[in-house]
C-alpha cells in the first residue's frame, strides 16, 4: 500500500474475493500497473484458428471416413460370404438332383420301353384276334353251306329210299311169280345200289366233315374267347401302364417345375448380391478416393501449419496448433485406417 493511503489490487486475487470487498462497501481501486502490449498477430492468429478448425473439421470427415469404410467392408465380406453359400448351395443342389434325374429318366426309358412293347404285343393280338374271326366268318360260311348241302342230300336219300321202297317190294313179287327181271331193270337197280352206298358214304363223310367243322368252330370260339380275354388283359395294362406312366411324368414334371423355380430364385438372388457387391465395390473405391483426398488435405494442412508455426513460433496458438497437430498424428499412426501420403488403398 501507498503512504497516501491509496491502495493497489491485487491481480492475483480472485473476482470473488473482489466482488466481496464491493460488496462491504470498501472504495473502489483501480490499478495502475501497466500491462505490456503482447504485440500478437491478430491475422496470423485468426488464420492458425481457421487452419485448426480446418484440420479439426478434417480429422472428424476422415474418422466419419474411416468408419463408413469398415462398414462397406465388412458389409462386402458378408455379401460376398453370402454369394459363396449361395455358389455351393446351387452346386449341392445340382450335384445332389442329378442322380435323382439320371434315376427319373432310367425310369422313364423302360417305362416307355415296355409300353412300346406292350402296344407291339397288343398290335399282334389284334391281328391274330382279327385273323380268328376272318376264320370264324369263314367257318360260319362253310358251315351254312354245308346245311344247304346236307338238306339237298337229305332230300335226295329220302327220294332215292322211297324209289328203293317202292322197288323192293315189286322185285319181290316179281321174283315170287318167277318173273324175269330184264338186265336193263337190273343194271338200273344195281346202278340205284351203287348210288345208294355211294350217297351213304358221301353222307358218312359230310357228317364227319360236319363234325370236324364243329369241332374247329368250338376251338375257334374258344380261342376267340380266350384270344379276347388276352386283349382285354393287355388293354387293362396298357391302361395301368399308360395311367402310370402319366402320374409319373406327372410328378417328375412338377418336381423339375419346383427345381427350376429354385433354380432361378437362387439365380435371381445371386444376381442380386452380385450387383450389390458391386455397387458395395464402387462405394468402397469412392470412400478410398475421400480418404485419400481427405488424407492429401490433412498433409496440405499440415505443411500449412508447419509453415504458420515458422512464421509465428513464439504464439500461443501456434503451441496450441504443434500439441493438435501431434495429438492427431499419434491417434492416426495408432488407427489401422492410416494410410501416409502415396499410400493410399
Amino acid at each position: 500500500m501507498s503512504s497516501n493511503g491509496s491502495a493497489f489490487v491485487d491481480l492475483t486475487s480472485s473476482p470473488r474475493s473482489f466482488a466481496r470487498s464491493a460488496a462491504r462497501g470498501s472504495p473502489a481501486t483501480v490499478s495502475t500497473v501497466e500491462l505490456a502490449d503482447s504485440s500478437l498477430d491478430i491475422t496470423g492468429v485468426r488464420a492458425s484458428l481457421s487452419a485448426l478448425q480446418q484440420a479439426i473439421d478434417q480429422t472428424k470427415a476422415l474418422r466419419q471416413l474411416c468408419s463408413d469404410h469398415e462398414v462397406l467392408r465388412r458389409e462386402v465380406l458378408a455379401t460376398r460370404c453370402r454369394a459363396e453359400a449361395l455358389d455351393r448351395q446351387l452346386a449341392d443342389a445340382a450335384n445332389a438332383a442329378s442322380p435323382y434325374v439320371i434315376f427319373c429318366q432310367r425310369k422313364y426309358e423302360v417305362v416307355h420301353h415296355q409300353l412300346e412293347s406292350t402296344r407291339t404285343e397288343l398290335a399282334e393280338c389284334l391281328n391274330a384276334l382279327q385273323e380268328r374271326l376272318d376264320n370264324s366268318r369263314e367257318l360260319e360260311a362253310c358251315r351254312l353251306e354245308f346245311h344247304d348241302l346236307q338238306l339237298g342230300y337229305n332230300e335226295a336219300v329220302s327220294e332215292f329210299q322211297d324209289r328203293i321202297s317202292t322197288l323192293e317190294p315189286q322185285l319181290a313179287a316179281a321174283s315170287s311169280f318167277g318173273v324175269i327181271v330184264p338186265p336193263d331193270t337190273a343194271r338200273r337197280i344195281a346202278d340205284l345200289k351203287s348210288q345208294l352206298a355211294r350217297s351213304q358214304s358221301d353222307l358218312q363223310v359230310a357228317r364227319d366233315r360236319q363234325s370236324s367243322l364243329a369241332s374247329e368252330l368250338r376251338e375257334s370260339a374258344t380261342s376267340h374267347k380266350a384270344a379276347q380275354a388276352e386283349v382285354d388283359g393287355l388293354a387293362a395294362a396298357i391302361e395301368r401302364k399308360t395311367r402310370r406312366f402319366r402320374t409319373l411324368r406327372d410328378n417328375y414334371e412338377r418336381r423339375l417345375k419346383v427345381a427350376n423355380n429354385t433354380i432361378a430364385t437362387h439365380t435371381a438372388e445371386l444376381g442380386r448380391l452380385q450387383d450389390r457387391v458391386s455397387t458395395l465395390d464402387q462405394d468402397l473405391q469412392q470412400a478410398s478416393q475421400r480418404v485419400c483426398a481427405a488424407i492429401f488435405q490433412c498433409d496440405q494442412a499440415r505443411a500449412e501449419r508447419l509453415a504458420t508455426r515458422e512464421c509465428h513460433p513464439h504464439t500461443f496458438v501456434g503451441v496450441v496448433l504443434i500439441r493438435v497437430l501431434c495429438h492427431r498424428g499419434s491417434c492416426l499412426n495408432g488407427s489401422r485406417y492410416y494410410r501416409p501420403a502415396g499410400k493410399a488403398d
